[in-house]
């Protein structure tokens, strides 16, 4: 019996020893997922997205239905800047922002404005009426009902400002807010005077 103990004892220890040595078995790596693109798809794109945003909703008197009256992107008139912002009538820098336009419109006045929000239309129209936008023929409010701004542009804050030349190619993105003076010179740019200026740039840094 005791014999039969020494020997299982022995099995033992080797069989722990054979386990000890023993190299670890590669595991195969599984394949990395694809890295997601970090790029918004405005910074791809470069053009002036397609939208379409709810302007206005009112019941026709005669059939007793609502019409709606709607703007997108191909109601914009042609060869002037676009300056598309994405606001909430309850953002206090929304509204710092708003009054900061209307103080320069005169400066602003080559570019058109695209307003849009996703917070209903009566808060929109509250924000309509604050800063009797109605009176400039180069600025629209609207609700964005598919809220497509905040994807397409991946807006963090607001106000987010997107600016585009007179052909409807990006220029430049505020992410909470534009400068104004930078704005009106951007807006008063024209695209040659742009494409020289970056030109400029390259030829200095690769000095």
């Amino acid at each position: 019996m005791k014999n039969i103990l020494l020997v299982s004892l022995l099995l033992s220890i080797n069989f722990f020893n054979s386990c000890l040595n023993k190299k670890p078995i590669a595991v195969k790596p599984v394949s990395a997922s694809p890295v997601k693109d970090s790029l918004p798809k405005y910074a791809k794109d470069k053009v002036i997205p397609g939208f379409k945003f709810l302007v206005d909703v009112k019941k026709n008197e005669a059939t007793g239905k609502l019409d709606t009256t709607w703007f997108a992107n191909e109601n914009l008139p042609n060869k002037r800047p676009v300056v598309i912002i994405y606001f909430s009538p309850e953002c206090s820098h929304c509204h710092h922002e708003m009054k900061e336009i209307i103080k320069n419109i005169d400066s602003l006045k080559k570019a058109f404005f695209v307003m849009a929000s996703y917070h209903n239309l009566d808060s929109i129209k509250g924000f309509e009426i604050k800063y009797n936008t109605n009176s400039y023929k180069n600025m629209v409010i609207g609700r964005d009902t598919k809220y497509f701004l905040p994807v397409y542009y991946d807006i963090k804050f607001t106000p987010f400002i997107a600016v585009y030349d007179a052909q409807k190619n990006f220029v430049k993105a505020y992410d909470q807010g534009a400068n104004m003076h930078e704005l009106i010179q951007l807006v008063n740019t024209k695209p040659t005077e742009v494409i020289l200026e970056k030109k400029s740039k390259k030829k200095h840094t690769a000095k």
